[in-house]
């Protein structure tokens, strides 16, 4: 099958993507609704999401448009309002067991609204300004670094400066140098699909590697 995109819909290109652009980790983002009450913190997933360079540690996450609309401008995810006026956000990585937790997090729901109640979590506090959903195995302490719209839609890529780093100690191990490295295995990141599907962590393979040659 040759699929040409144009004259598609976004809504079919996007549902055409998110089938073949697969499996992607998702941002579980916490962002300040700038309140002073327990709904200040929102939490939202998104799943076109991934690393983009190590100097400096940088992520990106893509926020498209909301479904309804919001006490910001039309049609702007509550989450993009929030990182627009401050800055630092908590990227966390769901686990498996986390699914429906997730999914309730997706709700289109008021502005000021915080998911966590939704989803029967708790923010948990850590050494960022940020606190991460109650039961992950990782999370980033982000700041904004650059907004860029993707040509003239209505995504945009929200590129976000990690400033820490915490992994419950659980998911972690020592390598045969006596290194500590994170088990993905045991992390067990819910990955997205498209049509509404999900995906867990498998088995892990590594490529055997030749020996080298002798000088």
């Amino acid at each position: 099958m040759l699929i040409d995109l144009e004259g598609m819909s976004g809504s079919a290109v996007y549902h055409l993507m998110t089938q073949v652009v697969i499996p992607r980790p998702i941002a579980w983002v916490v962002s300040d609704n700038g309140a002073d009450d327990p709904s200040r913190w929102n939490l939202a997933p998104f799943s076109y999401f991934n690393a983009v360079a190590s100097t400096p540690p940088t992520v990106m996450f893509s926020i498209g448009v909301s479904g309804r609309g919001t006490d910001g401008p039309p049609g702007v995810k509550d989450t993009l309002t929030n990182v627009t006026a401050r800055p630092e956000h908590t990227i966390a990585l769901p686990h498996r067991a986390q699914l429906d937790a997730v999914e309730a997090t997706s709700a289109e729901v008021p502005f000021g609204t915080s998911e966590f109640g939704l989803a029967g979590l708790e923010p948990v506090e850590w050494d960022w300004s940020v606190p991460m959903p109650s039961g992950v195995r990782a999370a980033l302490g982000c700041v904004v670094d650059t907004i860029v719209p993707v040509a003239d839609g209505p995504q945009r890529v929200v590129l976000s400066r990690i400033e820490r780093v915490w992994v419950d100690d659980a998911v972690v191990v020592e390598d045969a140098k006596g290194r500590p490295r994170v088990d993905a295995t045991l992390l067990d990141p819910l990955l997205r699909l498209g049509a509404g599907d999900y995906a867990a962590m498998g088995p892990t393979a590594r490529p055997e590697r030749s020996a080298r040659p002798s000088a």
